[in-house]
């Protein structure tokens, strides 16, 4: 094979990698998503970061090994494989890894909660603390004039 078809070839498969490593990066973020509420500026936020550090991602790829002169047919490939992995996997992926992870959390935080109210019992913080907020507003309610 000639020089120049090996680079082709390198070249086609990086293309390919790149797809699957920004499609997969993404699908982490999709996941947090879906577990932790986000606003919609949070969203917009997150997708300007992610996408500029992915064209600077691929930038590296194509400069590697097309001397930074990126082919209509690489990025097709790219884009195409990002499409095809959310076409076939993502979509079914993304629910089912976010369930389990909340149900590892909450398997995990459940025992700490209970922890932390023992803890919260045996030094009292948290009967000194209601205390202090009754004595609070019983103090603005003084300081208040009666209307």
């Amino acid at each position: 094979m000639s020089l120049q078809i090996s680079e082709e070839a390198m070249l086609i498969v990086m293309s390919v990698y790149g797809g699957l490593v920004l499609v997969l990066c993404y699908d982490v973020i999709r996941v947090f998503r879906r577990i932790f509420s986000v606003g919609w500026v949070r969203i917009i936020i997150e997708d300007i970061i992610f996408w500029t550090v992915a064209a600077i991602f691929m930038f590296n790829i194509y400069l590697k090994y097309n001397y930074g002169r990126p082919r209509f047919f690489s990025i097709i490939l790219t884009i195409g494989t990002m499409f095809a992995y959310e076409w076939l996997i993502g979509r079914k992926i993304i629910d089912i890894v976010a369930l389990k992870i909340k149900k590892i959390a909450i398997k995990i935080l459940k025992p700490l909660k209970k922890i932390l109210k023992r803890i919260k019992l045996k030094t009292g913080v948290s009967n000194n603390l209601k205390k202090g907020i009754r004595k609070w507003r019983l103090k603005k309610e003084k300081q208040q004039p009666d209307d």
